[in-house]
């Protein structure tokens, strides 16, 4: 039986396929066995093409556990498209190694496309096994990514949560509206922003999705003070509902 790798049957097979339609969407799923065989050059030319999406198994317990063994670094260097991951050598505690290489692969895909976003997924250790990395151009495919990831069931032997903030890890279930409250709120403290651009900020800055931060909103407008308040509001507006995008909010 004949077999090749991913890429030798990206350049005999995948590319010319892709050429000959060049304005085709592409969703590429690559997820290998273990850290070696998918180069981010590859990587790199699927995100360069219009309507292109990649979703990424980044193997993390294997890739922190060989990453300083003998031999290694040129599949390190494929891997990351840089020498800069060598900077783990100096990294001891699990948390910097982590942090370091999840933020250096989230930082290589984000030079080569508008949104990147990683998915950790736990053991029943509660250890980080490996991150699902997906990078797109468009932010329509990033909500609708969010979306999917939210709606998946998190039970079994893995735990997704969404690695957008390392000093807040947010796990999939059922919504912290309040923390996202205070995340809202830190970031249009003392400014006036549209409900758009709110939902906006949400879906490309959070871990969360554009379903959740109406109530979390309503939770900042009901509180003793309120921490944000409509400005000029129709007088047929319901307090806590946002049905308009362009209503003006003042945070205080």
């Amino acid at each position: 039986m004949l077999t090749s790798s991913f890429v030798e049957a990206y350049g005999s097979t995948i590319r010319p396929h892709l050429d000959g339609i060049p304005r085709a969407p592409v969703f590429a799923f690559l997820d290998p066995f273990g850290y070696t065989g998918i180069p981010f050059s590859v990587v790199r030319e699927i995100l360069q093409r219009p309507s292109a999406e990649v979703l990424v198994t980044f193997m993390y317990e294997e890739i922190n556990r060989f990453a300083t063994i003998e031999g290694q670094a040129v599949h390190m260097d494929q891997l990351f498209g840089t020498t800069e991951w060598r900077d783990i050598a100096r990294l001891t505690r699990v948390s910097e190694r982590r942090n370091f290489l999840e933020n250096l692969y989230a930082q290589q895909l984000r030079g080569c496309t508008n949104f990147a976003r990683s998915f950790e997924m736990r053991n029943k250790k509660n250890a980080t096994d490996y991150f699902l990395f997906y990078a797109t151009s468009h932010p329509l495919g990033l909500a609708k990514m969010k979306e999917a990831m939210w709606r998946v069931d998190s039970g079994g032997n893995f735990s997704f949560s969404d690695a957008t903030d390392p000093n807040q890890i947010v796990l999939f279930g059922e919504p912290d509206h309040a923390a996202l409250g205070e995340v809202i709120h830190a970031a249009f403290r003392g400014r006036v922003a549209t409900v758009k651009e709110i939902e906006r900020f949400v879906v490309e800055r959070t871990a969360f999705t554009a379903s959740h931060y109406k109530k979390a909103l309503k939770s900042l407008e009901t509180s003793t003070p309120p921490k944000v308040q409509p400005s000029d509001a129709p007088a047929t507006r319901k307090p806590g509902t946002y049905p308009d995008g362009e209503l003006l909010l003042r945070f205080t």
